[in-house]
């Protein structure tokens, strides 16, 4: 069951990165900077929800990370920082 939802969050992950990597930033002066590494899945779509609610970016998406575990994937949280 974990192995569906992991690859079913990669499907998704990966199918959504190349739009919102095109994707124009909010604001001129926003810069594209990985937030934090190393999340699981879970976390980074929490911190990245979280992050613009506050204000702090308007686009963000998560990408898989090297794995240092094969068994676990872990996350990166991309976003145009405001």
């Amino acid at each position: 069951m974990r192995r569906r939802i992991t690859a079913l969050s990669l499907l998704a992950v990966t199918a959504l990165a190349p739009v919102l990597v095109t994707s124009t930033p909010a604001h001129a002066s926003s810069q594209l900077q990985v937030v934090y590494t190393n999340l699981p899945y879970d976390v980074c779509i929490s911190f990245g929800r979280s992050g613009q609610e506050t204000g702090r970016w308007q686009t963000w998406w998560c990408s898989t990370h090297q794995p240092e575990n094969p068994m676990f994937y872990t996350y990166d949280l991309w976003a145009y920082v405001n």
